[in-house]
């Protein structure tokens, strides 16, 4: 049985909920202004199989590399992840977006192109929509092909923030 350890952690995007099992990081869910609860369903339901127990302490070095990040102190968030959860599809669009470099977007179109299933848009825009990784996997690196930023399942509003953060820690300031 997977054993998956999980904490709340406050974070420049507000409470995130961090789980990992002992090979990485298995979800970051930035919990919004409605609190931890929806989060913490969300979690129990995905990770049922699995002996779950809440130990923030060991999920500290993971938090306070986010919180780093977040604050413009490092220019990376790369933990180990062990990604339980997803098809073979949408492991292979998150594996994609994890290609992607900090300060640069690529649009669902090109993201599609990129897994060789061009007219699979939709389906990559919703394998993006399921990513239990926030900020890991980094799918608000991902718009519409106008060049318009898309819905985030963090929180809307997170997307050009998080984009911004990154161009100035890419610009060296």
């Amino acid at each position: 049985m997977t054993q998956i350890r999980f904490g709340l952690f406050e974070t420049p995007l507000g409470v995130a909920l961090l789980a990992a099992t002992p090979r990485g990081l298995c979800a970051l869910r930035l919990c919004r202004s409605h609190g931890p609860q929806e989060q913490w369903a969300e979690v129990g339901l995905e990770f049922a199989g699995a002996e779950m127990m809440e130990d923030a302490a060991a999920l500290r070095p993971y938090a306070d590399q986010l919180v780093a990040f977040l604050d413009g102190r490092t220019d990376a968030f790369r933990p180990p992840l062990d990604i339980l959860s997803g098809t073979a599809f949408q492991r292979q669009v998150w594996a994609e977006v994890g290609r992607i470099p900090a300060g640069e977007t690529i649009s669902y179109t090109e993201l599609a192109a990129r897994v060789s299933r061009p007219s699979a848009v939709r389906a990559v825009a919703g394998a993006c929509a399921r990513n239990g990784l926030a900020v890991a996997i980094p799918c608000h690196r991902v718009r519409r092909h106008d060049g318009t930023l898309a819905g985030y399942r963090w929180g809307k509003e997170w997307k050009p923030r998080l984009l911004a953060l990154e161009a100035r820690m890419v610009r060296g300031g």
